[in-house]
């Protein structure tokens, strides 16, 4: 017979509690009291839930939190603990609660219990109720001090508590009362370690180590290795964080090590990382592992983050792969975004765990296994932990994929009844040809113009070679040890050109690898053969920035490098310095170029402007650097040569304007009208100068300014400062917002975008940012689409380059390790065709998006733009009609020969040449509504 379970006992009536923060509210014997409170005296331990300790938010108290210490006075085997909060309205609410204990035997508090509670939302939601009872179980834990802790979601929030009554056993209490603690040594208790009791199925005994310490989570936040047992991450509160904070010099990314002691067979990792509000997050998440017997991990799981998903889980299924050490690296793009890690959890799998622990990592070994390897490719440079239709299993795979690809792009070729051989559309008002590409507004818009006199719009494609560095990825370490993060490499004598030593390093490049076994002997050739049918049937029409395959015929830009021998401020040029129109002239080396028909112009540089960050480093340099002579000339000449009021506004007692130069100025001081107005001239300058130098070598072509992104390194001051000396603003914009054109509308200044894209962070790949980030391959022409069509409706937009042809790889460029997914093709040379696919609808129209101002294109605006027809060659038995969006429809409505071009197309010549006037219909699918061409004479041979 089982006998029966022993009733708790009464709550103990005996022993003293004391506040970490005094009740601003409430009864009188608490609100207000830092002291001891004893049991029967104190509104939480008088058995009356009408008595009520208070915390009224009112935004001056910033702490989130409050703790009650209770001592028993003896030890006590406790049943459970019952705390009651009755809310007087709905802006009270406690968000979640805490429980942990020690006896008088031990050192350190065991967490008993962390969980949320009723005031989740603030106010609370409609029908919440507000008299809130809850039973903690206490399993018998033996305690003398018991702390509660109660948190709230912000500082406008009221927390009230009217009740805690803890129940023991049915046991004697412990031994004779030991002296009393007093308030301030019961809030010392606050301090002491807490520990977590292991759960069963749950690895809970081992080590973690931070690569970044975190500023947030006890007693993480101290650094060193951190026990499971004691951490922030294994206490069982998903209320509560690890934290890194954002700012300016926050890394980008932060990553930690687990040490489970012995070999694991995992079934399942589970990561909280809970964010208070939208400025705690992160992007993205990757966790590797390995065994002790393995020299490199493996991924485990890579998951992207939204925004907006404020409470976040990821579970990662290991599937009893075996572990002893497990890695977790978290990124995000913007740096002022807080990082939060609230729990970590390892669920054990079926099979046999490690022998005795082995000894410990120590917080230098741990650090040493942030830095290991991570197996991340194949031989084909594809990531090896997912699988995808068309994942490239043999070098006879692309061989075949070549031949169906040529099959169809054989025939690819330009219609030049739409275009001139330059890309033009000949439909569009004709302007004068001046043999180079020009700008000229038409109509209140700006457009480039060919060498033939049409106007264009540049669709351009950035980095069109396989010779681009930033396709590569480097197989060995700077030490010359192989870098292990390959399963297999391509071949070193069956593709000797995939190899090469740079400046950068010893590197591999698959994409030449899999383009020599894809193409064969004659792969340079046949790659470029397909490469510009490929380029044409997107309907690009450029090569935009970087490198570019010189055998490809089509509009081009090119770079003029800065001096290596260039004044630095940071990342930024001194244009001050006197001979830098010297270095510029001794450097530059443009003339082979200047009778290139097909070269649009340059861009200077690359994404480096002035910015405030710049000011202040020129601010505190002395007269040694030309800026800040150029600076103080500056003021001097903005306040009348005045030196009084210049010390006075910048805080300074220089005895001359001489002085000054020599004295460290905080850039704080100066007025920002004065730094807006000093970075315009020091653009003016630049500009003036960079100008000067290539219209010396090459004056035939545009000078298309920096390539500036404009919220990094630069700023719209510089980005317009020197705006007279420019034929159109160079910007890169990784987003989905052509917002940022309103600002040169406004200037009626032509603008490129030499760099955007869109991005899948998908097999191994990553997103550069969340605004360009798509969710699948489609929506990233979506998004193309979309962008691209927004900007084309702004008058001063002239064109644009995809950053960039080829995907970068997995494992990273040389450099700096950038792994983006920006590719129009992956680097086996397989196009993203759900995305080309919208691409070529796309770039159809877009030419008429920018002369119609709108993306609404009607059946009348695409009727308007047909004009003429190829030319029917002898042995064509069908008429070739220009290509049109899926939104449309075209036919052929009239013939004045049916017999010879009928309204099917078909051609059927007689016996001479004969000209046939047709017209055509073009009709929107979306409404039906329909519109005629003008009539278009072609000519037909006869047979």
């Amino acid at each position: 017979m089982t006998p029966a379970a022993a009733e708790p006992l009464p709550a103990v009536t005996t022993g003293n509690y004391a506040y970490d923060q005094a009740p601003n509210a409430g009864a009188g014997t608490d609100a207000g009291q830092t002291g001891l409170l004893p049991f029967g005296t104190g509104a939480l331990a008088d058995t009356q839930t009408t008595t009520r300790a208070q915390w009224v938010g009112d935004g001056v108290a910033k702490y989130k939190q409050v703790s009650v210490v209770l001592d028993l006075l003896r030890d006590h085997r406790l049943d459970h603990l019952k705390l009651v909060s009755n809310a007087p309205n709905a802006y009270y609410g406690i968000k979640s609660i805490a429980v942990r204990a020690r006896s008088e035997g031990e050192a350190d508090y065991t967490s008993l219990a962390a969980r949320p509670w009723y005031g989740t939302a603030s106010p609370l939601p409609a029908g919440t109720a507000l008299n809130n009872t809850l039973t903690v179980p206490m399993n018998g834990h033996t305690a003398r001090f018991v702390i509660v802790t109660i948190t709230r979601l912000h500082e406008y929030q009221h927390m009230v508590l009217n009740e805690i009554a803890l129940h023991p056993a049915a046991d004697a209490p412990g031994g004779n009362p030991a002296p009393p603690l007093t308030a301030e040594q019961l809030r010392a208790e606050l301090a002491k370690p807490t520990k977590q009791v292991p759960r069963p199925g749950m690895v809970d005994v081992g080590n973690y180590y931070f690569g970044v310490t975190p500023e947030d989570g006890v007693p993480d936040s101290a650094g060193g290795v951190v026990p499971f047992g004691y951490g922030e991450l294994f206490n069982r509160d998903v209320t509560r964080n690890v934290g890194w904070r954002g700012r300016a010099d926050a890394p980008k990314s932060v990553a930690l090590v687990f040490d489970l002691l012995r070999d694991h067979p995992l079934d399942r990792i589970r990561i909280v990382g809970n964010a208070p509000n939208q400025f705690w997050g992160f992007d993205e998440i990757t966790v590797t592992y390995r065994p002790e017997s393995s020299e490199t991990y493996r991924v485990a799981s890579r998951a992207v983050r939204a925004r907006t998903e404020l409470s976040y889980t990821l579970e990662v299924p290991m599937s009893d792969q075996v572990a002893r050490f497990v890695r977790i690296e978290v990124s995000r793009v913007n740096q002022y975004l807080h990082i939060p890690l609230s729990e970590v959890e390892f669920t054990v799998g079926n099979g046999p765990v490690g022998q005795d622990p082995a000894p410990p990592y120590a917080a230098a070994q741990l650090q040493r296994e942030l830095a290991r390897h991570t197996r991340m490719v194949d031989q084909f440079g594809q990531y090896l932990y997912q699988d995808w239709p068309g994942k490239v299993t043999s070098a006879g795979q692309l061989r075949q994929e070549h031949r169906q690809e040529w099959s169809r792009l054989k025939d690819v070729s330009a219609d030049r009844a739409v275009h001139d051989r330059y890309g033009g559309v000949k439909s569009l008002p004709k302007q004068p040809a001046e043999g180079y590409f020009r700008l000229r507004k038409v109509d209140g818009r700006w457009w480039f113009v060919t060498p033939d006199g049409h106007l264009f719009l540049l669709k351009g494609v950035d980095s069109v070679s396989h010779d681009e560095w930033g396709y590569g990825t480097l197989y060995r370490n700077a030490d010359g040890s192989a870098r292990d993060v390959f399963d297999g490499l391509p071949d070193p004598q069956l593709y000797p050109d995939a190899y090469a030593v740079t400046d950068r390093g010893h590197t591999v490049s698959f994409v030449k690898a899999n383009l020599m076994a894809k193409y064969g002997d004659e792969w340079r050739q046949d790659w470029r053969e397909v490469t510009g049918r490929r380029l044409l049937d997107w309907g690009f029409n450029g090569l935009s920035k970087w490198a570019r395959d010189p055998g490809l015929r089509m509009p081009y830009i090119s770079q003029v490098t800065a001096p290596p021998d260039a004044v630095r401020v940071l990342w930024a040029i001194d244009p001050f310095d006197p001979q830098f129109g010297a270095k510029l002239d001794r450097h530059t080396d443009i003339r082979a170029l200047r009778h290139d028909p097909w070269l649009i112009g340059y861009f200077f540089d690359n994404e480096r402007g002035w910015n405030t960050e710049v000011v202040k480093e020129v601010l505190r340099r002395d007269g040694s650097l030309p800026a800040k002579r150029a600076f103080v000339d500056y003021l001097a000449g903005a306040y009348g040569h005045d030196l009084a009021r210049v010390n006075a506004l910048l805080g300074t007692d220089a005895g001359s304007f001489e002085a000054l130069v020599a004295t460290p100025v905080d850039v704080a001081r100066v007025p920002a009208d004065d730094v807006r107005g000093y970075v315009r001239l020091a653009s003016r300058t630049y500009y003036t100068a960079v100008r000067a130098a290539i219209v010396k070598q090459d004056p035939n072509h545009l000078f298309l300014g920096s390539a500036l992104v404009p919220t990094w390194h630069s700023s719209l001051d510089w980005n317009v400062g020197g705006i007279d000396q420019l034929d159109a603003v160079s910007l890169d914009v990784y987003s989905d917002s052509a917002a940022y054109l309103a600002e040169y509308e406004a200037l009626d200044k032509p603008v490129l975008n030499l760099e955007y894209s869109f991005n899948t962070s998908d097999r191994g790949l990553r997103a550069i940012n969340a605004s360009v980030r798509a969710q699948s391959v489609a929506e990233r022409g979506h998004k193309y689409r979309a962008f691209l069509e927004a900007q084309a409706k702004s008058p001063v937009f002239v064109g644009s380059g995809w950053f960039v042809y080829y995907d970068q790889a997995v494992t990273g460029r040389p450099g700096d390790g950038e792994s983006y997914n920006f590719g129009l093709l992956n680097q086996q040379d397989q196009p993203y065709g759900e995305m080309t696919d919208i691409m070529r609808d796309t770039n159809l129209t877009l030419e008429l998006v920018h002369y119609h101002g709108t993306s609404d294109l009607t059946a009348q605006m695409l009727a308007g733009s047909i004009t003429r027809l190829g030319r029917v060659d002898r042995g064509d038995t069908r008429l070739s009609l220009p290509a049109v969006p899926e939104a449309f429809r075209l036919r052929i409505v009239s013939s004045s020969h049916p017999g010879i071009v009928g309204t099917d197309g078909t051609v059927t010549p007689a016996s001479r040449r004969t000209r046939v006037t047709v017209e055509l219909e073009v009709t929107r699918t979306r409404d039906g509504s329909a519109a005629r061409t003008r009539p278009i004479t072609v000519w037909v041979p006869g047979a």
